[in-house]
Order: C-alpha cells, then sequence, then structure tokens
C-alpha cells in the first residue's frame, strides 16, 4: 500500500480523505493541524455590536454573511 501524502491534498481533498477514512488517526491530525495552520476570520467584533441596536445587529450580521458567503 502506497502511504498518503495529506500535504499535496487541497483542503477539501483532505477533508473528504478524512470523511471516507473516518478510522484513520493520522490524517485526522493533519487535517487538525491544516486548521490550525488558518486563523480564524472575525466578521464581527464584541464592540462593533454593542454600539449597535438589536435591528442594527441583525443587519450587519446579515450583510457580513452575505459578503462571506457571496449570497
Amino acid at each position: 500500500m502506497n502511504p498518503v501524502n495529506y500535504t499535496n491534498m487541497s483542503d477539501q481533498e483532505l477533508k473528504q480523505y478524512l470523511l471516507e477514512h473516518k478510522d484513520n488517526k493520522e490524517a485526522f491530525y493533519a487535517y487538525l493541524d491544516r486548521k490550525q495552520q488558518h486563523p480564524k476570520q472575525v466578521l464581527i467584533g464584541v464592540d462593533e455590536l454593542d454600539t449597535l441596536t438589536p435591528d442594527q445587529q441583525i443587519e450587519l450580521i446579515t450583510q457580513r454573511l452575505q459578503e462571506k458567503f457571496h449570497l
């Protein structure tokens, strides 16, 4: 059996491989390592929400999600 090279896989390929090989601990750890390398993107800061009314908060959250997911 050929060893699997996780570093040559795209993020989506690695995720799919992990879903198909759920018992593969090496793939799991490779996936976790890769996820930790990507910084989390904050859509809205807490300070930003504190200055808005609840309706404005909902509007801003909706807008940011639409921008992020191209809706």
